[in-house]
């Protein structure tokens, strides 16, 4: 018999329910069945061109380097400029981001990984709003810490509870508060009252407070997304703070660049330092062509961001389509309009296990050779029981697409209601 095991960090891992739809998704595929996979928050839009020019022209230089370990000096530059361009957009006064405070990591998850692995330590425990982005479990499980959750809800529109409710989950063991705004999955911008109020109680509890931002370009509604940096500044925090904020961000979402695979942390010069001993140990670099390619479609949207507000006009009219699809075919669930991001949160009350509608719909249900990939929701709680009825949709497709995939989900609703009284009652024989 074989004695080896396997780390513990690892078999705690649990499965990716993202990945695990995606894996069956591409499967039926291959046997010649359309799947809509809007499982995955994959845009389908065409990248940044400025991107696509500068990668070619890197290429045939013919020199593929090393990278620096803190990233290339003009990505992270020019980072900075984008950032300092935003919030001057926004009247934001007397915040300036400098290439100090930048690393370039391997994607938001490498910086979300390395950040986490630099703060905490095996048991430290960190409040997150709840829902989050499901990874995020895996993340802290690596570096050993324990996620605790800050529940909203989205009958209360997914507000932050009073800070005595937070307060309550505090311990001397927690180290830090997480917060991803606009929200995967729910869309929720927070607030500037929100997250003042998170930053103020950080302060109070002595906390690391990081902001996951990298849907900030993607806004949905009126509301613009507002940065924990400029929080921090306009309610007279920013000195106070000095080491203990930290923003993530990434290139993927904002410039269809998923598979680039460059994210950023910004904070102060002493815990970019410290965070950039991580990517140093783990990446040694993050490649070089990529970062030259990312850094020209930050300079091209600090000289036009038409890309950003075509991006911006496409999501919203498919969250249009879905929401008028999602009234006339599903008009049961309960689906809230989301602010930010492109992702769609729907409820189906009377379901008590919505893995078996999931998993009937994209195996067992097909609409003329085609069926739907949904993400179930529980991965994106901690707390037992929520999400056991939600699935999220990623509108990663063209109207009619999107339309069409909520069209054979309330039909595949149907046929499974049918199939489940035929169970119930073959067990009764």
């Amino acid at each position: 018999m074989d004695s080896h095991r396997f780390a513990k960090r690892v078999e705690q891992l649990a499965p990716s329910s993202i990945r695990k739809m995606m894996g069956i998704a591409r499967r039926l595929a291959q046997e010649g069945k359309t799947v809509y996979e809007l499982n995955m928050g994959q845009p389908d839009i065409a990248c940044i061109s400025g991107f696509q020019e500068a990668l070619t022209a890197k290429v045939r230089e013919g020199h593929i380097c090393y990278s620096p370990f803190i990233g290339e000096t003009y990505l992270r530059e020019t980072f900075a400029r984008y950032l300092n361009h935003h919030f001057d957009q926004r009247k934001v006064k007397h915040l300036v981001v400098e290439k100090e405070n930048v690393l370039v990591t391997v994607g938001a998850s490498h910086a979300l990984t390395s950040t986490f692995l630099a703060l905490f330590d095996p048991g430290d425990e960190i409040l997150c709003v709840e829902p989050f982005f499901s990874p995020y479990s895996g993340f802290m499980a690596v570096a050993g810490g324990v996620l605790k959750a800050i529940p909203t809800f989205a009958e209360q529109g997914f507000v932050l509870p009073d800070d005595d409710q937070i307060e309550k989950s505090i311990t001397p063991k927690t180290r830090g508060i997480l917060f991803n705004s606009p929200s995967n999955p729910s869309g929720k911008i927070l607030s500037e009252d929100e997250l003042t109020r998170l930053a103020r109680l950080a302060l109070k509890h002595n906390l690391y407070i990081i902001g996951d931002e990298v849907y900030r370009e993607m806004i949905l509604g009126d509301q613009e997304s507002t940065s924990l940096l400029q929080v921090q500044l306009e309610a007279g925090l920013m000195e106070k703070f000095k080491n203990s904020f930290i923003i993530i961000d990434s290139a993927s979402k904002s410039f269809s660049l998923c598979g680039a695979r460059i994210g950023f942390v910004v904070g102060r010069a002493p815990i970019i330092d410290n965070i950039a001993k991580v990517v140093a140990h783990t990446v040694a670099s993050v490649s070089d062509v990529v970062q030259y390619g990312v850094a020209r479609a930050y300079e091209q949207i600090l000289s036009d961001a038409e890309y950003v507000r075509n991006l911006r006009h496409t999501y919203r009219e498919r969250l249009d389509v879905a929401m008028i699809a999602i009234k006339e075919y599903l008009p049961h669930v309960v689906a809230p309009r989301p602010d930010g991001a492109f992702y769609l949160m729907i409820q189906f009350p009377d379901l008590e296990d919505v893995n078996e509608y999931a998993m009937f719909l994209l195996e067992r249900f097909n609409l003329g050779g085609e069926t739907v990939a949904v993400t179930p929701a529980a991965s994106f709680y901690l707390t037992p029981g929520r999400g056991r009825n939600e699935v999220r949709l990623a509108l990663v497709y063209e109207p009619e697409k999107i339309r069409r995939s909520i069209f054979i989900m309330g039909e595949a609703y149907k046929a499974f209601k049918v199939y489940r009284g035929l169970e119930k009652k073959a067990s009764l024989r």
